[in-house]
């Protein structure tokens, strides 16, 4: 395809990817949203005159509806939260009222949350830009010098940070800050729907520590937050901050013409379809040639890593002057190489990024032709995060979700109308999780002594989390409150993000990146193969004392992927009902991990060239789970050709369990056992994999014959004959996919379903 052949108008990207010489039919369904006109709305209640003309100076001389909505609500006092699609202009729902506030009430301050470092320092300008004369506003982060610090929090009206830093250094120090928070009024949540899981369940508390603080000091700030669209914002608002607000959830913004199209992999024989990774970067490489600007988004490192080494490799063979246009962007870079990489990309110099989740919250990228997407996002609601930062606002945009040969994948392809048409997910946390209460309560007790009736504010079963602190040591009651034993603030020990220890990566003695340390098991053992901005490195070491993994350049054609042996004990059974002719049991379960062995895979065939063996250290969690009892083998005959069928159903059992958990498939995990102990009956094991729990499961206790139905529908309707990708192969199997049986897979869950 020859450069500036491809329009940027989607159809004309369309035709000319359907004109590709590696094009095979891929397209199976095209999916349209048809654009929208503005809604407008005026305000009830006044704009005052100053803020009135801070926007007509920023050309915005009309309000959306919801903006309009947000401002009289939030004017009037009231909490809220405000969902609505991307690129529809929510920042201005909670601007407008603050700037009113800070104009009539010069003492007042205000607080935005950010998930992101990134995000905020994107918005700074932008609120500089908006912001009347007089109106104070900066990022407050880790990034910023401490000789700023003191500065900020005398002066600054409006300061963005993340809860990071709420966490590790506003809070913990919160007599610095106790004239800011006496005279908070307003603390904003945007991007609300990031905060899920283990990293939402801290934030949850952690705004509860803020809040609390603030009433000691007379304050009472009011709440709005902003999200994307997902299933439950009202509830997920009151799950966060512990109040009910308004809901602000009618969009009025204009919409351009949104084409998906579903892309799925042709075959390359019988049983297997071609990498989803080549795939993706093959449309990303004539994207580029045709000058249209495209985000490709992947779930991994590993894969923005693979997808940017190909795509660079594609150009290099025709077009090698647009090799050096392409870029990757993750976690784990450099802050120099990450600004490095912004700037480019703001610039836009750059006409291709591939990039992890990092890119998927609102950062203001310019204007984007294209998404492609290397595999399914893990959720609806983040599929249309990512396929709406191509053409926003009223743009047309066009976004490719590119199939992987996975089960999951392949049983969406099916039923396209289930990521066309479907309601978004519930975003959902659990405060309550006795790990990050233990963590969170200790921090709040260090803040200021826990009195009694302040439990209120957290969970219900906070008083028996400080019962059990209390006879650990971990904190003390004297007359009648809960203290912190030591002078030293605990927040330090709490990663917030669940993300454990960082491990940094050196190279010839220089640090080029990081990574958290469950990482560092899987991913920086000896031998593994790392890649790094396109460039292939060998782990030569990874050094457990002195949290590093050491690296040296190396050139091959080959990745490594790790393979983790599991063990599962129960440790106390919460609820258990009967399932056909079996049983399930929701549990708290100890899970024990061990990385055994790494398997090299060639590239780009996907084949597998060895298996490895790796002596390393366990580690282990205590969680929430599922144990599905199976019936027996019909005879001791059939006990391993059965035992095969009970690992074959595992396999599809955990990887559909994301259409009913609404849940990425790495949240989960998953063991089988031919017979287990106490039953003397084969057993399934489904679990979530974050410390404590986060909920998952629970929802597959509830909504079990749903699942178990979806999982019968994608064995049965797989016209391979002993198993492929589309059904029982995985990837994260510790057994290379040895062992399985479909049709005894069938057969058992058929005995299940039946009583």
């Amino acid at each position: 395809m020859q450069a500036n052949s491809i329009s940027v108008d989607p159809t004309g990207l369309i035709r000319a990817l359907r004109r590709s010489a590696f094009y095979q039919n891929q397209i199976v369904e095209t999916g349209r949203a048809e654009a929208s006109e503005p809604e407008w709305g005026e305000p009830e209640r006044p704009i005052l005159a100053a803020v009135e003309e801070a926007l007509h100076s920023t050309g915005i001389d009309r309000l959306y509806s919801h903006q309009a909505t947000a401002f009289d609500l939030a004017d009037a006092g009231k909490d809220l939260v405000v969902t609505s699609g991307t690129g529809s202009g929510k920042t201005l729902c909670y601007n407008l009222p603050v700037l009113q506030r800070l104009m009539q009430e010069p003492a007042g301050r205000a607080l935005y949350l950010y998930p992101t470092k990134a995000l905020a320092q994107d918005q700074l300008g932008k609120l500089e830009e908006l912001a009347p004369q007089g109106v104070r506003v900066s990022t407050y982060d880790g990034d910023t010098p401490r000789g700023r610090r003191p500065a900020i929090r005398k002066n600054a009206h409006i300061v963005l940070t993340n809860p990071d830093m709420l966490h590790l250094g506003i809070l913990p120090n919160h007599t610095s800050w106790a004239r800011f928070l006496r005279n908070l009024r307003f603390l904003i949540l945007d991007e609300m729907h990031a905060y899920s899981g283990v990293f939402g369940s801290h934030v949850a508390l952690v705004v509860r520590r803020l809040l609390r603080l603030c009433e000691w000091l007379g304050s009472r700030p009011q709440i709005i937050a902003c999200s994307a669209t997902i299933r439950n914002p009202a509830d997920l608002f009151e799950a966060l901050t512990g109040r009910k607000g308004e809901l602000v959830d009618r969009d009025g913004a204009p919409s351009g013409r949104r084409y998906l199209l579903m892309w799925n992999p042709p075959m390359i024989d019988e049983e297997q379809r071609r990498s989803a990774m080549t795939e993706t970067s093959r449309i990303v490489e004539s994207l580029a040639r045709g000058g249209a600007r495209t985000l490709a988004f992947s779930r991994s490192r590993v894969g923005a890593e693979l997808v940017l080494s190909y795509t660079r490799g594609y150009l290099q063979e025709g077009a090698p002057g647009l090799a050096d246009r392409i870029e990757s962007y993750r976690a784990g870079y450099t802050p120099e190489d990450r600004r490095r990489i912004e700037k480019r990309l703001f610039s836009g110099e750059l006409l291709g990024l591939s990039s992890t989740n990092a890119m998927e919250l609102g950062v203001d990228i310019g204007s984007l032709d294209a998404v492609v997407m290397n595999g399914y996002p893990g959720s609806i609601s983040s599929l249309r995060q990512q396929s709406g930062r191509a053409g926003r606002g009223a743009r047309d945009g066009l976004a490719i979700l590119v199939a992987h040969d996975d089960p999951l994948e392949q049983y969406l392809v099916k039923h396209p109308d289930l990521l066309m048409f479907g309601k978004a997910e519930a975003v959902r946390v659990r405060p309550s999780n006795p790990h990050i209460l233990t963590a969170q309560l200790r921090c709040a007790a260090h803040e200021r002594p826990i009195a009694p009736h302040e439990l209120e504010r957290f969970p219900p079963n906070a008083i028996e989390v400080l019962e059990e602190m209390e006879e650990g040591g971990l904190i003390e009651r004297r007359a009648g409150l809960w203290f912190h034993p030591s002078h030293g603030s605990p927040a330090a020990d709490v990663d917030i993000r669940g993300a454990q220890r960082q491990y940094v990566i050196e190279c010839d003695g220089e640090v080029i990146g990081s990574m958290e340390e469950w990482r560092a098991y899987q991913w920086g053992h000896e031998g593994a193969i790392y890649l790094h901005r396109g460039e292939q490195y060998l782990v030569t070491c990874l050094d457990f004392d002195g949290l590093r993994v050491v690296v040296e350049p190396v050139q091959v054609d080959y990745y490594t992927q790790s393979l983790t042996d599991t063990s599962v004990w129960p440790t106390a059974e919460a609820e258990k009902r009967a399932l056909g002719s079996g049983e399930i049991r929701y549990m708290g379960l100890r899970v024990t991990a061990t990385v055994t062995a790494f398997r090299r895979t060639s590239l780009p065939s996907n084949a597998v060239l060895s298996v490895e063996p790796l002596d390393m250290p366990s580690y282990t969690i205590e969680t929430l789970g599922l144990r599905i009892d199976l019936p027996a083998a019909p005879s001791a005959e059939q006990q391993q050709q059965w035992t095969d069928g009970v690992h074959a159903l595992e396999h599809l059992m955990v990887a559909l369990a994301p259409l009913i958990a609404q849940c990425d498939p790495r949240d989960l995990g998953s063991a089988y056992y031919g017979v287990w102990p106490d039953t003397g009956r084969p057993a399934i094991y489904v679990y979530d994999s974050a410390p404590g729990g986060s909920g998952i499961s629970e929802e597959l206790f509830a909504r079990t014959m749903e699942w178990l139905g979806h999982v019968r529908e994608q064995l049965e309707s797989c016209s391979c004959k002993d198993g492929c990708p589309a059904c029982i192969f995985t990837p994260r199997c510790p057994y290379g996919n040895e062992g399985l049986d479909k049709s005894s897979g069938s057969r058992v869950l058929r005995r299940l379903l039946v009583p």
